[in-house]
């Protein structure tokens, strides 16, 4: 449950990754045809679930994805319209992007303000010894698999951190140029550790999440600790990984803004139709 929720806020600027990963062919509509299914499987992975709860569990997805369909997409589709904007009207300095990563945050801190009822709702009936042991066992699972994934030789790492970039900005800018290309391979090696940073932090905020559930609280108190753990586990497990995120964020920030500064023409209108046309996808399947 909490891989799941940290998909939604992993970091200031997850909407516009999320987004970059989309393939071209895809829409909103076909990734809502597919998530229920997607969700329902990573949860019985961390539960076990006889056939009565997953019938409900079923039920408690539908009612989370509709939520999110017509609560959050509405949002997201005006954040991707105003971005597209400001690329329009050539406001792409420093300035502009610390507003849209900011912009950004506080849909993703509403996103999981609004996820963690649902969360709350199902993890308040699985509070058993046998349940919490079973969770973190499968969480210890998850971990040891990303330990081996992020085990191999740098030289590897940095190559599949680079191609994961290169075809992410591809996707919205187009053909790269040899400048952009540099920026990304500087990007690259500068945030090489990152991804075993946060999977420490990961470790730490999961460890926490076991503990408190054995504390057995009620929903309030359940979905109280969750949006803290989510949103500030800084404050519960390590107080220093604020700094981290901060640096990454200023990382992040100064990747797009010197993108963006040598970016042609074409590739900018190239952003703008493609954020348009994520926008309008959004609007039409939350049904506004």
């Amino acid at each position: 449950m909490t891989k799941l929720l940290n998909q939604y806020i992993y970091h200031a600027v997850i909407l516009l990754v999320i987004i970059a990963f989309l393939k071209a062919c895809s829409s909103t509509r076909i990734v809502y045809t597919f998530v229920e299914n997607y969700i329902h499987e990573e949860i019985t992975f961390f539960f076990d679930l006889d056939e009565d709860k997953e019938v409900l569990l079923s039920q408690q997805i539908s009612e989370l994805v509709a939520w999110h369909r017509t609560s959050m997409l509405p949002m997201y589709s005006f954040y991707l319209n105003d971005i597209a904007d400001k690329l329009q009207f050539g406001q792409y300095g420093a300035e502009d992007i610390e507003k849209v990563l900011a912009d950004g945050r506080s849909i993703i801190e509403q996103t999981v303000i609004g996820l963690t009822p649902y969360a709350s709702k199902f993890l308040i009936n699985h509070l058993t010894d046998h349940d919490i042991e079973f969770l973190e066992k499968k969480m210890l699972k998850r971990q040891q698999e990303r330990i081996e994934e992020l085990s191999i030789p740098e030289k590897i790492l940095y190559k599949q951190r680079l191609d994961r970039l290169t075809s992410n900005f591809e996707r919205f800018l187009g053909n790269l140029t040899d400048a952009q290309v540099l920026l990304l391979e500087f990007y690259a090696r500068e945030t090489l550790g990152d991804s075993k940073t946060r999977l420490h932090n990961r470790t730490l905020r999961q460890k926490a999440f076991v503990r408190y559930l054995r504390t057995k609280p009620n929903s309030y108190e359940l979905i109280k600790y969750m949006n803290k753990l989510l949103l500030q586990g800084h404050l519960i497990t390590n107080p220093s990984y604020k700094a981290f995120s901060i640096i990454w964020i200023e990382r992040f920030r100064d990747l797009l803004v010197n993108i963006l500064a040598i970016s042609s023409t074409s590739q900018r209108d190239k952003i703008i139709r493609k954020l348009r046309d994520y926008a309008d996808d959004f609007q039409s399947v939350s049904g506004d």
